[in-house]
Protein backbone atom coordinates (compact mmCIF):
# COMPACT_ATOMS: atom_id res chain seq x y z
CA UNK A 1 0.00 0.00 0.00
CA UNK A 2 1.47 3.26 -0.79
CA UNK A 3 1.90 5.93 1.78
CA UNK A 4 -0.99 8.30 0.74
CA UNK A 5 -3.32 5.66 0.65
CA UNK A 6 -2.06 4.37 3.53
CA UNK A 7 -2.85 7.77 5.30
CA UNK A 8 -6.30 8.05 4.11
CA UNK A 9 -7.09 4.97 5.66
CA UNK A 10 -5.95 6.17 8.56
CA UNK A 11 -7.14 8.86 8.50
CA UNK A 12 -10.79 7.55 7.91
CA UNK A 13 -10.34 5.35 10.58
CA UNK A 14 -9.48 8.47 12.75
CA UNK A 15 -12.73 9.51 15.49
CA UNK A 16 -14.00 13.48 14.55
CA UNK A 17 -12.81 16.05 16.77
CA UNK A 18 -15.58 16.42 19.64
CA UNK A 19 -18.94 18.30 18.57
CA UNK A 20 -20.02 20.82 20.03
CA UNK A 21 -23.80 20.19 21.00
CA UNK A 22 -24.95 22.99 18.57
CA UNK A 23 -23.93 21.05 15.50
CA UNK A 24 -25.02 17.24 14.92
CA UNK A 25 -22.73 15.41 12.55
CA UNK A 26 -22.95 11.98 11.28
CA UNK A 27 -20.34 9.25 12.71
CA UNK A 28 -17.68 8.76 10.16
CA UNK A 29 -18.40 5.88 7.71
CA UNK A 30 -22.57 5.70 7.87
CA UNK A 31 -23.64 4.73 4.83
CA UNK A 32 -26.50 6.96 3.03
CA UNK A 33 -29.81 6.96 2.75
CA UNK A 34 -31.22 5.78 -0.88
CA UNK A 35 -34.07 6.89 -2.29
CA UNK A 36 -36.71 4.51 -3.92
CA UNK A 37 -34.86 4.74 -6.89
CA UNK A 38 -31.32 3.77 -5.40
CA UNK A 39 -29.66 7.18 -5.58
CA UNK A 40 -28.17 8.94 -2.55
CA UNK A 41 -31.37 10.25 -0.71
CA UNK A 42 -31.05 14.23 -0.41
CA UNK A 43 -34.55 14.85 0.62
CA UNK A 44 -33.35 16.40 4.12
CA UNK A 45 -31.01 18.22 3.16
CA UNK A 46 -33.33 19.86 0.26
CA UNK A 47 -36.01 20.43 2.98
CA UNK A 48 -32.90 22.04 4.87
CA UNK A 49 -32.15 23.94 2.39
CA UNK A 50 -35.24 25.49 1.86
CA UNK A 51 -35.57 26.53 6.22
CA UNK A 52 -32.29 28.00 4.94
CA UNK A 53 -33.53 29.99 2.65
CA UNK A 54 -36.40 31.22 4.86
CA UNK A 55 -34.29 31.67 7.63
CA UNK A 56 -32.17 33.94 5.56
CA UNK A 57 -34.94 35.95 3.89
CA UNK A 58 -36.29 36.93 7.41
CA UNK A 59 -33.07 37.81 8.05
CA UNK A 60 -32.40 40.25 5.66
CA UNK A 61 -36.12 41.57 5.68
CA UNK A 62 -35.02 42.55 9.87
CA UNK A 63 -31.79 43.92 8.85
CA UNK A 64 -32.68 45.82 5.68
CA UNK A 65 -35.74 47.48 8.17
CA UNK A 66 -33.84 48.18 10.94
CA UNK A 67 -31.70 50.27 8.45
CA UNK A 68 -34.36 51.83 6.76
CA UNK A 69 -33.46 50.01 3.23
CA UNK A 70 -35.12 46.86 1.41
CA UNK A 71 -34.00 43.56 0.85
CA UNK A 72 -32.34 44.46 -2.86
CA UNK A 73 -30.51 47.34 -1.42
CA UNK A 74 -28.71 44.94 0.87
CA UNK A 75 -28.30 42.81 -1.52
CA UNK A 76 -26.54 44.82 -3.98
CA UNK A 77 -24.18 46.27 -0.68
CA UNK A 78 -23.79 42.73 0.00
CA UNK A 79 -22.70 42.39 -3.49
CA UNK A 80 -20.08 45.57 -3.70
CA UNK A 81 -18.71 43.88 -0.36
CA UNK A 82 -17.68 41.33 -1.80
CA UNK A 83 -16.29 42.58 -5.38
CA UNK A 84 -14.23 44.49 -6.58
CA UNK A 85 -14.22 47.28 -9.78
CA UNK A 86 -18.09 46.60 -9.45
CA UNK A 87 -19.73 48.57 -12.10
CA UNK A 88 -23.56 49.38 -12.33
CA UNK A 89 -24.29 46.31 -15.11
CA UNK A 90 -22.80 43.88 -12.44
CA UNK A 91 -25.28 44.77 -9.96
CA UNK A 92 -27.84 44.78 -12.78
CA UNK A 93 -26.82 40.94 -13.69
CA UNK A 94 -25.79 39.58 -10.00
CA UNK A 95 -29.50 41.27 -8.58
CA UNK A 96 -31.32 40.57 -11.77
CA UNK A 97 -32.80 43.68 -12.08
CA UNK A 98 -33.74 45.72 -15.35
CA UNK A 99 -31.20 48.59 -16.28
CA UNK A 100 -33.71 51.30 -14.51
CA UNK A 101 -34.40 49.26 -11.65
CA UNK A 102 -30.21 49.18 -11.00
CA UNK A 103 -30.03 52.90 -11.59
CA UNK A 104 -32.67 53.91 -9.15
CA UNK A 105 -31.26 51.73 -6.98
CA UNK A 106 -27.75 53.01 -7.23
CA UNK A 107 -29.47 56.59 -7.24
CA UNK A 108 -30.99 56.07 -3.93
CA UNK A 109 -28.00 54.39 -1.99
CA UNK A 110 -25.58 57.07 -3.36
CA UNK A 111 -27.93 59.97 -1.84
CA UNK A 112 -28.20 57.73 1.19
CA UNK A 113 -24.30 57.85 1.16
CA UNK A 114 -23.94 53.69 1.36
CA UNK A 115 -22.70 53.86 -1.93
CA UNK A 116 -19.89 56.08 -3.91
CA UNK A 117 -19.16 56.19 -7.45
CA UNK A 118 -16.30 57.03 -9.34
CA UNK A 119 -15.19 57.20 -12.65
CA UNK A 120 -14.38 53.70 -14.80
CA UNK A 121 -10.71 53.77 -15.13
CA UNK A 122 -10.99 52.18 -19.04
CA UNK A 123 -14.39 53.11 -19.99
CA UNK A 124 -15.12 56.79 -19.71
CA UNK A 125 -19.09 55.72 -20.55
CA UNK A 126 -19.55 53.73 -16.87
CA UNK A 127 -18.39 53.85 -13.55
CA UNK A 128 -17.18 51.85 -10.87
CA UNK A 129 -19.50 51.53 -7.63
CA UNK A 130 -17.81 51.29 -4.17
CA UNK A 131 -19.12 51.45 -0.34
CA UNK A 132 -18.97 54.58 1.48
CA UNK A 133 -18.71 54.68 5.08
CA UNK A 134 -22.10 54.49 5.97
CA UNK A 135 -22.45 51.36 3.73
CA UNK A 136 -19.50 49.81 5.25
CA UNK A 137 -21.49 50.01 8.39
CA UNK A 138 -24.40 48.50 7.16
CA UNK A 139 -21.90 45.32 5.54
CA UNK A 140 -20.54 44.85 9.63
CA UNK A 141 -24.35 45.07 10.84
CA UNK A 142 -25.08 42.29 8.32
CA UNK A 143 -22.16 40.20 8.60
CA UNK A 144 -22.05 40.31 12.39
CA UNK A 145 -25.53 38.64 11.93
CA UNK A 146 -24.78 35.90 10.06
CA UNK A 147 -21.05 35.49 12.01
CA UNK A 148 -22.90 34.64 15.57
CA UNK A 149 -25.02 32.61 13.55
CA UNK A 150 -22.50 30.32 12.25
CA UNK A 151 -20.09 30.58 15.11
CA UNK A 152 -23.32 29.32 17.01
CA UNK A 153 -24.79 26.58 14.64
CA UNK A 154 -21.40 25.14 12.94
CA UNK A 155 -18.54 23.41 14.67
CA UNK A 156 -15.49 25.40 14.38
CA UNK A 157 -13.61 21.79 12.97
CA UNK A 158 -16.31 21.59 10.18
CA UNK A 159 -16.33 25.67 8.81
CA UNK A 160 -14.09 24.85 6.28
CA UNK A 161 -15.49 21.73 4.72
CA UNK A 162 -19.03 23.41 5.21
CA UNK A 163 -17.95 26.43 3.32
CA UNK A 164 -16.47 23.71 0.45
CA UNK A 165 -19.77 22.38 0.30
CA UNK A 166 -21.83 25.74 0.25
CA UNK A 167 -19.52 26.84 -2.86
CA UNK A 168 -19.84 23.28 -4.10
CA UNK A 169 -23.57 23.12 -4.06
CA UNK A 170 -23.68 26.73 -5.74
CA UNK A 171 -21.49 26.30 -8.74
CA UNK A 172 -23.63 23.03 -9.36
CA UNK A 173 -26.83 25.00 -9.20
CA UNK A 174 -25.50 27.87 -11.25
CA UNK A 175 -24.15 24.82 -14.02
CA UNK A 176 -28.06 23.61 -13.83
CA UNK A 177 -29.75 26.76 -14.11
CA UNK A 178 -27.24 27.84 -17.07
CA UNK A 179 -28.67 25.03 -18.75
CA UNK A 180 -32.31 25.52 -18.42
CA UNK A 181 -32.32 22.64 -16.34
CA UNK A 182 -32.92 20.71 -19.52
CA UNK A 183 -30.75 17.41 -18.24
CA UNK A 184 -32.69 17.39 -15.11
CA UNK A 185 -36.26 17.49 -15.70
Amino acid sequence: MNERVAHAATYCEEQPPPMTDVSPQPARGAAPPLDPHGEVDVTAAIIAFGRLEQSNTAVMKIVASQLGLGVTDIRALVFLAGAADVTPKMVTEHIDLSTGATTSLIDRLDAAGYVRRSDHPTDRRSTVLELAPRGEKAIADVAAVYRAAFREAVDPHYLEFFAIALHSLADSLRVRAGSGLDEVL
